[in-house]
């Protein structure tokens, strides 16, 4: 019996299912999902139910397959790795430097760790109310920072660069005032 059209359909098929294992393989999903769609038409054609169940599940594993790796490539690209590492040295920097002045007050005498606990307690009052546009207060809470900044001794702890990251905030408060 010479083979019918329906044989001939059926091959087809069949090669489309195996180009689609073979883009699967080169990792080409996308193709690979197209081609599993040509093929199930084609099943679909010649009633083959089972077979298109069998080539709905891949699609459906295909699909998810691309989808994942979207997400991962989303969630890690290079860019994105090299940022994240930036940041962790700049947060352990900022650890370092932490410790080491919780380290500097601990030795601290009773007078200088009360200064200090003022100064942290104005800055933060400082910034909260700069958010509220109350520059006025903001300014004279910079400008009494600066003093406590000015009487702590270089010896005992440098502030050097809180005095000149405050002089510039007094100065950025007075242009807003």
């Amino acid at each position: 019996m010479p083979p019918g059209p329906f044989d001939e359909l059926e091959k087809e098929a069949e090669n489309l299912e195996k180009q689609s294992k073979e883009e699967f393989t080169k990792k080409n999903y996308v193709l690979a999902i197209t081609l599993l769609e040509e093929s199930k038409e084609i099943y679909s054609k010649l009633g083959f139910q089972g077979k298109i169940g069998m080539i709905n599940k891949r699609i459906f594993q295909l699909k998810n397959l691309v989808k994942f790796e979207k997400q991962d490539t989303m969630v890690k690209t290079k860019g994105e790795v090299e940022f994240q590492k930036r940041v962790d040295k700049v947060l352990g920097e900022k650890e370092r430097y932490n410790s080491k002045r919780l380290a500097e007050q601990k030795a601290l005498p009773p007078e200088m760790k009360k200064k200090l606990e003022k100064i942290n307690l104005l800055v933060e009052k400082a910034e909260k109310e700069e958010k509220l546009g109350k520059y006025t207060r903001v300014l004279g809470r910079f400008e009494y920072l600066l003093e406590l900044y000015k009487s702590i001794p270089n010896e005992i702890i440098n502030f050097s660069k809180e005095i000149y990251d405050t002089e510039k905030k007094i100065s950025e408060m007075r242009e807003k005032i």
